[in-house]
C-alpha cells in the first residue's frame, strides 16, 4: 500500500508544480505589463496599430513586381545628352485600380500616380547596330487629385503631391533594326531618397520608405529624330522590383 500511494502521489506532485509555475509565469507576466502601463490585451492592440499606421505601399517581395508603368523618353541635347521621362504608374504594391485611374480607360489622361525623371549621360559607345548609354538621373512619383496628364504637356506629369523619389543609375542598350529605328532595353539600380503619405484610404500609408533599393526595367520603341544632335524619342513600358 505504502508503494503504491508514493507511486500516486508522484504525478499528482508534477501535476501542481506545472500549475504553480504556469500562474507565476503569467503572474510575471501582468506585473511587466502593468509597470508599462497597460494590460497585455491593451499591448497588443498598440502594437497593431503601429504596425497599421507604418503601412507601405509600392513594395514587393521579389521577384514580383513592385510597380510597372508607361512612359515617353526624350533624348535632347546638342550631342543627345539630356533625358527626360515621364509616365504613369499602371500598378502599384498595395494600391487599388481606383487609386490608380479615375475611369475605365487606362491611360494618361485617366492617371492619378504620374512618374517624372530626368538625367544626364555619364558615357556612351556606339557600335554598328548596338549601342550602349549610361545615364544619371532622378525619378519622382506624384499623386494628382484628378486625372488630367497629357503626353503633349511633359510638365503635367509632375502635378499633385510628390508621395516618392529616387536617384536612379541606368544604362540603356539600344538595338537598331531599321534606319532611326531601334529596341531600347533600359535596366539599373533605384535608391529611394523621400518616402511621402497617399492621401485617402486609411490606415494612412507611405510610398515605400528611405534608403530602399529595386532594380529597374523597360523595353519599347525609340525613333531617331536628329542624326547630328542624336536625339531620339522613345515610348517604353517597364516595372521595377524591390531588393
Amino acid at each position: 500500500m505504502a508503494d503504491r500511494d508514493d507511486a500516486d502521489s508522484t504525478p499528482r506532485a508534477a501535476e501542481q508544480s506545472d500549475m504553480l509555475s504556469r500562474r507565476r509565469a503569467l503572474t510575471a507576466a501582468g506585473l511587466l505589463a502593468a509597470g508599462a502601463g497597460v494590460t497585455p490585451a491593451q499591448g497588443a492592440s498598440s502594437l497593431s496599430s503601429e504596425q497599421s499606421s507604418k503601412q507601405t505601399v509600392g513594395e514587393a517581395q521579389g521577384p514580383a513586381n513592385a510597380v510597372e508603368f508607361r512612359a515617353r523618353f526624350a533624348q535632347t541635347g546638342a550631342s543627345g545628352e539630356s533625358f527626360t521621362g515621364y509616365g504613369y504608374l499602371t500598378r502599384a504594391a498595395g494600391v487599388e485600380d481606383a487609386e490608380l485611374f479615375a475611369g475605365a480607360a487606362l491611360n494618361e489622361t485617366t492617371a492619378l500616380l504620374t512618374a517624372y525623371a530626368s538625367g544626364d549621360l555619364a558615357r556612351r559607345v556606339l557600335d554598328t547596330s548596338v549601342h550602349s548609354l549610361d545615364i544619371v538621373g532622378t525619378l519622382a512619383v506624384y499623386q494628382r487629385g484628378s486625372p488630367g496628364a497629357t503626353f503633349a504637356d511633359p510638365a503635367s506629369f509632375q502635378v499633385g503631391v510628390k508621395v516618392a523619389e529616387f536617384d536612379l543609375t541606368l544604362q540603356d542598350i539600344l538595338t537598331v533594326f531599321a534606319p532611326a529605328k531601334g529596341i531600347p532595353t533600359l535596366t539599373g539600380s533605384m535608391r529611394q531618397t523621400l518616402a511621402g503619405a497617399l492621401a485617402g484610404g486609411r490606415p494612412r500609408r507611405r510610398f515605400g520608405h528611405v534608403g530602399s533599393d529595386a532594380r529597374l526595367f523597360a523595353t519599347g520603341l525609340g525613333t531617331l529624330v536628329d542624326p547630328i544632335t542624336l536625339n531620339a524619342n522613345l515610348e517604353m513600358a517597364g516595372n521595377w522590383v524591390t531588393e
